[in-house]
């Protein structure tokens, strides 16, 4: 992860080449893969993904299965079950030896980091973070999709109006998600996936925030069968928790 801006200004083949832009700094950057935040004229703040080809990103694309077609797949599907995320601003195209998509860039700051930052006596704040955090894991799980990377760090609370009821929180990256057929299996994962990351990142969350979270993605579950889904995510939680103690 890179915070700080580069040391000289990097130059991108936009997609729109013709269009000036500065380069901002680089947000993110994994062996040769980055996210780069670029503010373009006429668009404003921008971010470029950036994938390096090779041989294993060509075999997958032969199956729709590449890290960038599943980021635009990801990104349409989200938006198609009512889920906030980017839209892509461009297809994904190539750039010499890379394939490039630009994206808005969502300002905000991470739900990970709001719920570091609110001291203990006003955890009260962050009960319509959790509550609407249960709702997209529901209208995930109700257009039989999962989230298999949904973590915190990737959920953004975008500033909203003054007397905004609802906090407007954005997906950012929707590379994980998949087709699920079961809403038990889907709603299960997610939960899971959102519970475990504060535990391994040592910040546990008070009992009342997982409640309201997980009473929000239960409300289409029907009653008959949420103490059989209650059990099954219970020996989850268990099972991943075991697994993070086991890899400290």
């Amino acid at each position: 992860m890179s915070e700080s801006p580069p040391a000289a200004p990097h130059h991108f083949s936009l997609f729109d080449d013709s269009v000036p832009y500065t380069t901002i700094r680089c947000l993110k950057e994994e062996d040769l893969r980055s996210v780069w935040l670029l503010d373009i004229q006429g668009r404003g703040l921008t971010t470029v993904k950036r994938w390096p080809v090779d041989w294993k990103l060509r075999w997958k694309s032969l199956f729709g299965q590449s890290q960038p077609q599943r980021q635009v797949t990801g990104a349409w599907r989200l938006l198609q079950a009512g889920v906030n995320t980017p839209q892509p601003a461009t297809p994904l195209y190539r750039s010499g030896p890379y394939y490039q998509l630009e994206m808005p860039y969502i300002e905000g700051t991470t739900v990970y980091e709001v719920f570091k930052s609110v001291a203990p006596e006003s955890k009260s704040e962050l009960y319509p973070i959790a509550r609407e955090l249960g709702a997209i894991v529901r209208r995930l799980a109700d257009a039989q999709l999962r989230h298999r990377d949904l973590k915190l760090e990737n959920i953004v609370l975008k500033p909203g109006e003054s007397g905004q009821s609802v906090p407007a929180l954005w997906l950012i990256d929707p590379v994980g998600i998949r087709r699920c057929a079961s809403q038990e299996k889907s709603l299960i994962c997610m939960l899971d996936r959102l519970a475990i990351q504060p535990l391994n990142e040592g910040l546990p969350l008070p009992r009342s925030l997982q409640v309201i979270c997980i009473r929000a993605a239960i409300e289409n579950l029907p009653r008959e069968h949420r103490r059989h889904f209650f059990s099954k995510l219970k020996n989850q939680l268990k099972h991943s928790t075991e697994q993070a103690e086991t890899a400290d």
